[in-house]
């Protein structure tokens, strides 16, 4: 075998992901903090306060979500987190972790964490008016108007 040969069967089984499966790697404390700040990080920002009018705050908001119906759900059918290169089971780890850190311990009691098989359902459901739903799901909570349209 010589070595051009060796190197390439080294790279193919080590360090390429299988086709159509997402490369995965131990979920810790820090890989998930890493996650975020890869794939959410740059917009929602380290603070979770998005950008007015273009990228919505996570920080204080989405536990709005996880009391109404189809709330919790809506967070993991946005188009960043559903059309996300994490595997379901990375992005479950960085949703979990958006809800400790975004939400107070009152607003997520009695919510089960998300799980790899929570992602892979939403992404086999397209969300195509998420700013419709939005609405509606934040109104349901009880959030007004002109909120509404402050937050985003």
């Amino acid at each position: 075998m010589d070595v051009r040969h060796a190197i390439a069967v080294l790279l193919s089984t080590t360090l390429l992901p299988v086709a159509g499966h997402a490369l995965e790697r131990p979920e810790s404390a820090t890989n998930v903090a890493q996650n975020y700040v890869l794939f959410c990080g740059g917009c929602h920002g380290d603070a979770g306060r998005g950008v007015p009018h273009k990228v919505p705050a996570l920080a204080g908001k989405i536990g709005r979500y996880l009391h109404v119906d189809g709330g919790r759900e809506f967070l993991i059918r946005v188009p960043g987190v559903a059309n996300s290169q994490l595997s379901d089971a990375a992005a479950a780890a960085v949703m979990n972790l958006c809800l400790e850190k975004f939400t107070a311990p009152a607003e997520r009691a009695g919510i089960a964490p998300y799980t790899a098989a929570d992602i892979a359902a939403a992404r086999r459901q397209p969300m195509l008016e998420v700013e419709r739903v939005r609405h509606a799901l934040l109104a349901q909570a009880g959030v007004g108007d002109a909120e509404i349209a402050v937050d985003y």
